[in-house]
């Protein structure tokens, strides 16, 4: 019966080639969203899957009380509680903490890295799977693993085992083993992980903050502990001791304190996807990450589902004269929904086969799903996901079908009944274009937004420079070399490039009383001028190289207000107090320009010259040799550093590619095509039903006269209405929420009106051609044909 069933459906299939190819894109459109979100879903999931004992390793958590009565929770505990837990508690089989501690600047071998490290426990190896690719672990003071995307960045094929790192202000390490960190996903994420027993000595010689016996370090540190409890061990045991553990923490933070905390466990299994919002988390998906993809999916894949059952009911007259002859050749009706729901279910498999071809082809999905193995598992969850589709989408049309009584069908009574639900169809279809026009709307603000950070002017001259990246050990030789050249007209260092972030200080205007929160930018006196930034009193940065050039600082405008200062001039000359202890000395005040983000607020800014901070040159060019300089600088680059590779980025790309969000506009859009196409499919299948109803009418009134236009006008005066109310509905939601974005915005947009309608014109327009071109063909039909229509 089965093999019965797919040779009809195929006929079927073969027969209306059209819907079938509609039904199969629009299916395949929807389904590829919600491929992609079950891709993400699976993977949040396959977190911390490789560990052996995730069932009964559990992280502590820390639920932290303010003094005013704000709460936080943070991911992080304090550092002593593993050891209290391990010599206090018997059900205790160990613990580990990692504290995300080591400095993430490493030298070997000429060589500067940025990187991301931490102290481990050596008991962490036994806690977590890791594999060892070679080497032991980091048990020993002084030593350190690595990860083995790390070993490659520094080494590339030679072994790393017993070789150096020089980590900044914190001294040598060697290298005792690799990890592997690819293989599997984690929450923990990591390039180097540093013996625990390090910390004390960095600790007394002031390399490293003392927290490894606070009680408080896991609001000033980040440090993470983790328990094995032995076998059949109730978590509430741990629980328990974690209750005591907190009062016993609260005491250690004295009376004067800011804040109390209570400690909590959360198994290792569910870590991720994570339930709660956690300050100082790790690298695990969140809920939130997983829900958000996977709604937006199901109401693309909902509004394609609209559309299969559309059009199967507008081709529903064509296939119930053969629901009657089989009923009244004795099919049951459970086997004519067999029949229907296999061509459904076929239809879903075929989208399913053409959706990963879009996953696979589209640049925007195949970015996103970098990375993700494609595992027997998440194959058996595509194929159980389409039938579900194509069960779910077919059902309806089916039990309508099916219902069809054999007498009234013979007699061509049959119509009547799908006029029933034409109303909740219109509104289906309303429904389908709010959204599209929604989603329009918002992505074209998302547009105008991020050209404008990308394309506005910040206040500082973005071209004709570009930055380099460099390590503060070899930032000057570097610069003597490229200064040199001809068409090089200044080459200046800053620790980054303006129009991204700032570093945080805090300085006082009365030795180290009354701190003001202030942004801070490591410059030098060239940088300044590269950037055209205008000084409104005093003068530029020493352009002395000498240790005495970083006491003086420059300022903005929102400083000398904050400082309070009555002017700009009187600014000039006074002393500033940072919270590193050092004491400045104001040399002049620039004139405010946006120095990071536009997202963020203009607040008061400090310059100083600080040449261990230097990360970046930027290179002043001669505007008329652009393309030549570019190699000049790479062969002087070569012969200073011949092994290492010469990157560099214009200012002005730098802050355009940045700012405009192309991949997130690239994925968006391609919804919002999605979105848009589904409708107008919809929009198809409603036309197609009535034009396929009133096919005699049309021919009567062609005999009795009408023209063309009129029919046209006629037959599709109705839905154009359906799209005027969409647009009316639409066009306020997509303004809100794009009002909404722009809140989170201190330098935005004027958010206008012509937007909105530009993108209501285009919608207006697709949907428009798409009626036309069904209601003209239909008009244009023969009468004589028209009204031998049975």
């Amino acid at each position: 019966m089965l093999s019965n069933y797919l040779k009809i459906a195929l006929r079927n299939f073969w027969k209306h080639k059209l819907f079938s190819f509609i039904n199969i894109f629009g299916l395949s459109a929807g389904m590829m969203v919600c491929l992609l979100a079950l891709v993400l879903v699976k993977d949040a999931f396959d977190y911390d899957k490789f560990h052996p004992y995730p069932n009964r390793t559990y992280r502590v958590l820390t639920d932290v009380t303010m003094k005013d009565g704000g709460k936080e929770v943070v991911a992080t505990s304090p550092l002593p509680l593993g050891a209290v837990l391990e010599s206090q508690y018997g059900f205790v089989e160990k613990t580990a903490r990692i504290y995300y501690g080591l400095s993430n600047e490493v030298t070997t071998d000429a060589k500067s890295f940025s990187v991301n490290g931490a102290f481990a426990d050596g008991s962490f190896f036994d806690l977590f799977g890791f594999r060892f690719i070679s080497g032991q672990p980091a048990v020993a003071p002084r030593t350190v693993v690595i990860s083995d995307r790390t070993a490659e960045r520094f080494f590339g094929a030679a072994s790393p085992l017993g070789k150096v790192l020089t980590l900044k202000n914190q001294g040598m390490f060697t290298i005792t083993g690799v990890l592997d960190t690819k293989t599997n996903k984690s929450h923990l994420k990591f390039d180097l992980l540093a013996s625990m027993a390090t910390v004390s000595a960095l600790e007394q010689s002031q390399k490293l903050s003392p927290q490894l016996n606070s009680w408080r370090s896991h609001w000033d540190a980040s440090s993470y502990t983790y328990v094995l409890l032995r076998e059949d061990t109730p978590r509430r045991a741990l629980d328990g001791a974690l209750a005591s553990l907190s009062k016993l923490g609260t005491q250690a933070l004295g009376p004067q304190t800011d804040q109390t905390y209570s400690l909590r466990s959360q198994v290792l299994s569910s870590l991720s996807p994570a339930r709660e919002q956690l300050s100082k988390s790790t690298w695990e998906p969140t809920w939130g990450s997983v829900l958000g993809p996977a709604s937006l999916a199901l109401v693309i894949l909902l509004l394609a589902g609209f559309n299969y059952v559309n059009l199967t009911i507008a081709r529903s007259l064509s296939r119930a004269r053969e629901v009657g002859v089989r009923k009244v050749a004795g099919a049951q009706r459970k086997q004519i929904v067999g029949q229907f729901l296999t061509e459904s279910v076929m239809l879903a498999i075929f989208a399913l086969g053409l959706a990963y071809i879009f996953k696979a082809t589209l640049s925007p999905i195949r970015r996103m799903t970098e990375g993700i193995e494609f595992d027997p598992t998440l194959w058996a969850y595509f194929l159980g996901f389409a039938l579900l589709t194509g069960i779910l989408a077919g059902i309806a049309p089916a039990r309508i079908l099916s219902s069809y009584q054999p007498a009234n069908v013979l007699r061509g009574r049959f119509g009547e009944s799908l006029f029933r639900g034409m109303g909740l169809r219109k509104g289906l279809m309303v429904v389908q274009f709010v959204v599209s026009l929604v989603f329009m709307v918002f992505v074209t603000v998302m547009y105008q937004q991020f050209r404008h950070m990308a394309t506005a002017s910040y206040g500082f001259d973005r071209d004709n420079s570009l930055n380099i990246p460099v390590s503060p050990q070899n930032y000057r030789p570097v610069a003597d070399k490229m200064s040199q050249l001809a068409d090089v007209e200044r080459v200046g260092a800053t620790l980054q490039p303006l129009g991204f972030h700032a570093r945080y200080l805090k300085v006082s205007p009365d030795q180290f009383q009354n701190y003001i929160p202030t942004d801070a930018h490591f410059t030098d006196a060239n940088y300044v001028l590269n950037m055209d930034l205008k000084l409104i009193a005093g003068r530029n940065l020493p352009l002395s190289v000498s240790d005495s050039a970083g006491r003086f600082v420059l300022i903005n405008e929102k400083a000398v207000t904050a400082l309070r200062f009555k002017s700009p001039q009187e600014a000039v000359g006074q002393l500033l107090w940072l919270s590193d202890s050092s004491e400045v000395q104001v040399a002049g005040v620039l004139q405010d320009f946006n120095y990071q983000n536009l997202a963020r607020p203009l607040n008061p800014l400090l310059l100083q010259y600080r040449p261990d901070e230097f990360h970046y040159l930027n290179v002043k060019v001669n505007p008329r040799r652009k393309a030549a300089v570019v190699a000049e600088l790479e062969k002087a680059w070569q012969e200073l550093y011949p092994r290492e590779p010469f990157t560099y980025e214009w200012t002005d790309e730098a802050l355009y590619n940045h700012h405009l969000h192309l991949d997130d506009l690239s994925v968006i859009g391609l919804l919002v095509a999605i979105a848009l196409s589904i409708a107008c499919l919809g929009l198809l299948g409603m036309v197609s039903y009535t034009t396929e109803m009133r096919t005699k009418e049309v021919g009567i009134r062609k005999v009795m006269g009408a023209t063309v236009a009129q029919i046209v006008l006629l037959l599709s005066s109705g839905f154009v209405r359906l799209l005027l109310i969409a647009g009316v509905i639409a066009l306020p939601l997509g303004y809100l929420a794009g009002e909404l974005f722009l809140h989170e915005f201190a330098h935005r947009i004027t958010l206008g009106v012509l937007g909105p309608l530009a993108c209501f014109v285009v919608m207006l327009l697709v949907g428009g051609l798409t009626v036309g071109w069904l209601t003209f063909r239909a008009a244009n039909e023969d009468p004589a044909k028209s009204l031998r229509t049975e």
